[in-house]
């Protein structure tokens, strides 16, 4: 993985779209902690598109993540569509 910082956004280029899955599922997962900290239970959008197939993947590997405290719901690109 490479990493560089543009002005305040950090950004990480991986060799594989798997790999990408699994760090965004890392940053994911620790700032639901971070949040679940803090609050008794929190809202999540998580993107329907097949893109995200390995980040969701990944995050369903993590076995310390209380779904029962998470609202979750996910954006449906394909609304209206036959």
């Amino acid at each position: 993985m490479r990493e560089f910082a543009k002005d305040r956004l950090i950004v990480k280029v991986m060799e594989t779209r798997a790999e990408m899955g699994r760090v965004a599922a890392q940053d994911i997962h620790d700032r639901m902690l971070a949040l679940l900290a803090e609050k008794e239970e929190i809202n999540m959008i998580f993107a329907a598109a097949p893109s995200q197939n390995d980040v969701l993947k990944s995050l369903t590997e993590y076995a310390d993540i209380p779904w029962n405290r998470i609202n979750a719901c996910h954006m449906d690109e394909y609304i209206g569509l036959d």
